[in-house]
């Protein structure tokens, strides 16, 4: 009888051990797949991109997996697991940060770049920030608010919106006023509807020497600034972007908020998430272009609409270092939609800079956070 009982005890934790197994397989292939996300394009086939969005819990169940295989010395498993972290290694580094990564330290002055989708200023009252005082504490100057306390050097805003005459609803004053005295600005409108202009904005407490643009060629609020901002006696190269959303109506939030959608709903949802990645890669390629050609220092910055896990961001890591990099385990997203913690907002540099610190803001205020990068001249 005793012998029976010891059998059984031990039948609870071997199941345990097999299904912890089975999972840290499940999630082996899921960073897998996620690897193959940054590296196939998604112009060549989309599937793999949506297997990006779910590294973070794949990485999970792999460790689960990676943590029972070592306990219990199933070396082969060990091994394997293994070799699948050390090639998803810059995945883990591109969701959480490497806490620099030993990455040279910088010197000099600093310059703070912040990023922010301002969602239209909040023109259209999807937030009701009104309240208690009235139009003083509207989302809007709330939003200036946010900006001044960042005390950014130079200020990249997407989803950028005056209306005409500007009186009726002041921006340009209101940011002049924010950033500080002598701030120039450049603006690129990406559409107008009647009175209303959308699209990007860069503000810089420092000289603007030259404005251009990168023209998407859609009629969507999606563009890239190019703002040469002098700093320092050296000329820096701002890219203010802002890429293509999945442009999810209510109906598709409805429907997933509902459980799986039914087929014509799978289809439409797919169908806007295929078409957003597509445009995004000649977006990304287009900017890189351009960055690859600059005679100055670069900053790029803006909403990417894409995860760390991405090709996007992998394209652009390649020949960018990401600010985000200087955080350890960092859990804080940017998109403040319905699931937590994901990042799509990011600000990349050259490789003449380091990264000195990362923050993000601006809770309540937008459907997105702000990013703040304080950047240095990398020590050679």
């Amino acid at each position: 009888m005793a012998l029976g009982k010891g059998r059984s005890g031990k039948g609870p934790k071997s199941k345990r051990g097999k299904l912890a197994m089975m999972v840290g397989w499940l999630g082996t292939l899921s960073v897998l797949a996620a690897w193959a996300a940054t590296v196939i394009s998604p112009a060549t086939t989309t599937l793999p991109a949506l297997a990006g969005l779910f590294f973070p819990i794949g990485a999970v169940m792999w460790g689960m997996g990676w943590i029972t295989a070592a306990r219990s010395w199933r070396l082969k498993s060990l091994l394997v697991m293994t070799l699948a972290g050390a090639l998803c290694a810059p995945l883990f580094r591109a969701t959480w940060g490497c806490g620099g990564c030993g990455s040279p330290e910088g010197t000099g002055e600093v310059l703070t770049v912040v990023s922010w989708n301002v969602r239209l200023f909040d023109f259209y009252g999807w937030l009701d920030n009104s309240e208690n005082g009235g139009p003083e504490n509207s989302t809007k100057n709330r939003i200036m608010e946010a900006i001044a306390s960042a005390g950014p050097d130079v200020l990249c805003l997407q989803e950028y919106f005056e209306l005409d005459p500007e009186r009726s609803f002041p921006v340009v004053s209101p940011l002049d006023g924010a950033v500080g005295d002598g701030a120039q600005h450049h603006v690129v409108i990406s559409r107008r509807k009647g009175p209303r202009s959308f699209g990007v904005a860069t503000w810089s407490k420092w000289p603007i020497v030259r404005r251009s643009s990168i023209d998407f060629g859609t009629r969507k609020n999606n563009v890239c600034a190019v703002t040469d901002v002098v700093w320092e006696g050296d000329t820096v190269r701002i890219f203010n972007a802002h890429f293509s959303s999945l442009r999810f109506e209510e109906e598709d939030y409805a429907a997933l908020e509902d459980g799986v959608p039914n087929a014509a709903g799978r289809e439409r949802i797919w169908g806007r998430m295929r078409s957003a990645y597509v445009e995004r890669v000649a977006q990304v390629k287009a900017v890189m272009e351009a960055v690859q050609v600059s005679p100055h220092p670069v900053v790029l910055c803006g909403d990417f609409n894409d995860t760390p896990t991405s090709w996007s961001l992998a394209h652009c890591r390649a020949e960018l270092k990401d600010s985000h990099d200087v955080r350890w385990f960092s859990m804080d997203g940017t998109w403040q939609g319905a699931v937590p913690g994901v990042r799509i907002d990011h600000i990349f540099m050259g490789k003449e800079w380091a990264g000195k610190s990362y923050t993000t803001g601006g809770v309540g205020l937008s459907d997105h956070q702000f990013v703040r990068a304080e950047l240095q001249v990398a020590r050679r």
